[in-house]
């Protein structure tokens, strides 16, 4: 028997579809003719001036320890309905 390479057809795009396409491929365009290396370095100046004019709102975390994870040490209460579950198959067994 010979294999036969079947091909993946797909429905046609609708009318909304293609435009809707069209459009995000328009504002993609303008976007990318937008973004100019004067640009990006005008929005770093904006963030450095933020930054710096929020600077007295800063919290000093040398005096903090700061860990993303804790081991567990600190574990999550157990919901009402885990603690039930418990209890019902603490009682059944």
């Amino acid at each position: 028997m010979k294999k036969e390479k079947q091909k993946e057809t797909f429905a046609d795009e609708s009318l909304k579809t293609k435009k809707t396409r069209e459009k995000l491929k328009k504002q993609i365009q303008a976007f990318d003719q937008k973004l100019t290396t004067y640009h990006i370095k005008q929005k770093n100046h904006e963030i450095h001036r933020w930054i710096s004019c929020h600077a007295a709102d800063r919290v000093s975390l040398k005096s903090k320890t700061i860990s993303l994870f804790d081991e567990n040490q600190n574990t999550a209460a157990l919901s009402q309905k885990v603690s039930d579950l418990i209890t019902y198959l603490k009682e059944t067994l």
